[in-house]
């Protein structure tokens, strides 16, 4: 006998999960491109010869059209962004929750804001800073947006959340709209 699992503590946890994907994918994809830009430099400025061959030409040809095609990372943590933030609307709108979960998920929301200050300032305190990695996060235009003002779109995200949850409290069981 398969028994139903119910996962309505995931609309919970989902704001969390965002800033947390958010943080993570920003630092690593910038990361990636910094330090692959410094191996792509090393090897352009080296004077290496293999079998007759010129590493910096090599380089040139190759690891600098990568490094120049990284830039497109910023377009992924955006969508990455976009995405998780569509998923939370939908599996908010999808759960069939208790009208009191709705209380219990404002509370949550709040304090998802509050820990979204703390990661801007922390992701602001990174961009001011004068680490190697700082001036490829300054090319994340959009992104560092979304970063400085972090909890604005989470308040954003967890009131639409909130909207879609109840939305989807209210539907009719029979309609076949909701996972019960």
């Amino acid at each position: 006998m398969k028994q139903k699992i119910k996962k309505k503590g995931s609309i919970f946890t989902n704001l969390f999960i965002l800033i947390a994907v958010l943080v993570v994918s920003i630092l690593f994809f910038a990361g990636f491109q910094y330090g692959f830009g410094l191996f792509t430099n090393q090897l352009e400025n080296s004077d290496i010869q293999i079998f007759s061959t010129n590493v910096t030409t090599v380089t040139k040809n190759t690891f600098s059209q990568v490094n120049n095609a990284l830039g497109g990372l910023k377009w992924v943590a955006l969508a990455i962004f976009v995405a998780m933030a569509i998923t939370i609307f939908v599996s908010n709108f999808l759960v069939k929750a208790h009208p009191v979960f709705l209380i219990l998920y404002i509370l949550i929301a709040v304090v998802g804001v509050v820990f979204s200050v703390y990661v801007s300032n922390a992701y602001e305190t990174i961009l001011l800073g004068n680490s190697g990695i700082v001036p490829t996060l300054q090319t994340y235009g959009f992104m560092n947006y979304i970063m400085l003002n972090l909890p604005i779109f989470i308040t954003i995200i967890a009131f639409a959340g909130a909207v879609f949850l109840f939305i989807g409290m209210s539907v009719d069981r029979e309609a076949g709209g909701s996972i019960i």
